[in-house]
């Protein structure tokens, strides 16, 4: 069996730094992590491996070089091959664009039964890229996973919690399945694969490596959608007042508080 998970490099919350003029993320190697959401999709095929020793499963990212350091952290915790799709002209893609770059390297790189994603990404939350590159590789999918299991091989059930229920999916493989952040998480790495991932170099492929491809649907003047300006929030401190004996005159004080921030 072969496990595809889409792994995005997304820059630290706390580190973020924006470029003016082009209007997008400065991603600073430095100021990189793994995407959670995708880590929690990560772990799902892992216990999937964990139960059938002949999965194998590829991670797939998309970004500068710079993410290479950060992919390299993938194998340490058990995945067999990372993939990095790398090329200045999808600088500026969108999700929309993201996704079928990332469809067209999926079809490049073969066939797999089980494609798994985070619901989105922290510098995104968009949760537009897994089922769109569903719809472009024609496969079935299912959004927001809190549990997946696969069974015979040929089919995988996932758990999913919408409003305080539980509903339960069973779809045929060949599918993909978009998992809800912190419904698990990622295991620690061991130290052998620590080891191995020192000397480990991902497999990196450009644009050009992409049979069929159509580059105006890529980069910023592929998109469907722009920025048109960056408003960085500021937050006021927020005072807290404390009455005490306020029985004669309770209900004309909260309404006065009330008041107060109509």
């Amino acid at each position: 069996m072969k496990i595809l998970v889409c792994i995005k490099q997304v820059v630290d919350p706390e580190k973020v730094e924006y470029n003016v003029q082009t209007k997008t993320i400065k991603r600073n190697a430095q100021h990189l992590m793994n995407n959670p959401a995708d880590l929690s999709a990560l772990e799902f095929a892992l216990r999937i491996k964990d139960v059938n020793k002949d999965v194998h499963i590829t991670t797939l990212s998309m970004g500068p070089v710079e993410c290479e350091s950060k992919i390299k952290e993938l194998i340490e915790v058990g995945c067999d091959s990372c993939v990095l799709l790398s090329d200045k002209r999808l600088a500026g893609s969108d999700a929309y664009s993201t996704a079928y770059a990332l469809a067209k390297a999926i079809e490049n790189l073969g066939n797999y039964d089980l494609i798994l994603c985070g619901e989105s990404s922290l510098d995104g939350e968009t949760s537009i890229v897994p089922p769109q590159i569903a719809e472009y590789l024609n496969i079935p999918h299912i959004s927001f996973a809190t549990n997946i299991k696969v069974f015979d091989l040929q089919h995988v059930e996932i758990e999913r919690k919408f409003k305080n229920q539980l509903f339960k999916l069973k779809v045929e493989l060949p599918a993909l399945v978009s998992v809800k952040k912190d419904s698990v998480f990622l295991r620690l790495p061991k130290l052998s694969l620590m080891i191995k991932a020192l000397s480990y170099t991902p497999q990196i492929i450009s644009l050009d490596d992409l049979e069929n491809f159509d580059f105006s649907k890529v980069g910023a003047e592929g998109s469907k959608t722009s920025v048109n300006r960056f408003v960085e929030q500021s937050f006021e401190d927020v005072k807290c007042e404390i009455y005490e004996d306020i029985e004669d005159a309770q209900i004309e004080c909260i309404a006065n508080l009330v008041m107060r921030f109509l």
